[in-house]
């Protein structure tokens, strides 16, 4: 009778890991991403941890951790090596410093497009997101508050919306893409804006956005492009205050958009 193939190995183990820090959120998702494509053979969440933990490199921090784990897993009875969860856990809180992962949240929040290449600076971003380890909810709405305004509104549209970072993250790019095409060149005009940088809301075809300490002036862009009309004046900024805190427009005060989709002239 013919043996059944035995499923075989996939893929590249990590190199050994020695516990810096700066190294640790590489390190693990190289690990398990390789567990997980191997999941026919190490099927069993004991036979994953006592594997992973042969991946630290002997004499150094990190080996040294390990080796205290095996120890308690193999002087147990019976034998324990506990769940992969746990493990990650542990993991985590021996290796990630806290400060690291505060560091990565304010860095994933705080670095936005502005007038940035969207493939360079979607490599600045998904590295500081992929170190957060926060779920995928929380990075789509990082992801889209990142974005110029204009781009945030372009999603908007889209249904219906997508539900996962990767598909957001795709027709992101296919509309910054298809700008560069149809909107020419950044030093190319468009009527009387700008072309790539009518993402940006400092160049928005709409509005224009002012701000300084305490007022923030609201002006049609097709007003000053044409030289007709005059700004709005001034919000105070009691008045601006109360306008977002109801969610009115800054440009006309009323509700259900925002200046950049107002229709006022």
């Amino acid at each position: 009778m013919a043996q059944q193939n035995q499923p075989r190995i996939l893929g590249t183990a990590p190199d050994p890991y020695d516990g810096s820090p700066d190294k640790a959120i590489d390190f693990w998702n190289t690990l398990a991403n390789y567990y997980n494509i191997n999941a026919g053979i190490y099927a069993m969440d004991t036979q994953k941890v006592s594997s992973a933990l042969t991946h630290f490199k002997i004499g150094t921090p990190g080996g040294n951790w390990a080796s205290d784990l095996i120890h308690t897993a193999l002087t147990a009875n019976p034998v324990n090596y506990g769940m992969w969860n746990d493990f990650k856990a542990a993991f985590d809180k021996q290796f990630i410093p806290p400060a690291a992962q505060m560091e990565a949240i304010a860095k994933m929040h705080d670095t936005s497009m502005g007038a940035k290449d969207f493939a360079t600076w979607f490599l600045d971003w998904s590295t500081q997101a992929r170190q957060m380890g926060v779920d995928e909810t929380t990075k789509m709405w990082a992801f889209r508050h990142a974005l110029p305004p204009a781009l945030q509104n372009k999603l908007l549209t889209l249904s219906p919306q997508p539900t996962i970072l990767d598909a957001l993250v795709e027709k992101a790019q296919e509309f910054e893409h298809n700008w560069q095409i149809f909107g020419g060149s950044a030093g190319t005009s468009r009527g009387c804006g700008s072309s790539r940088g009518n993402w940006h809301s400092n160049q928005h075809p709409r509005i224009q956005e002012i701000k300084g300490e305490d007022t923030i002036e609201v002006a049609t862009t097709q007003q000053q492009c044409h030289g007709r009309g005059q700004k709005r004046g001034k919000l105070t900024q009691q008045e601006r205050q109360r306008r977002m805190a109801n969610q009115l427009c800054l440009y006309c005060a009323k509700p259900g958009h925002i200046a950049s989709n107002c229709l006022v002239s």
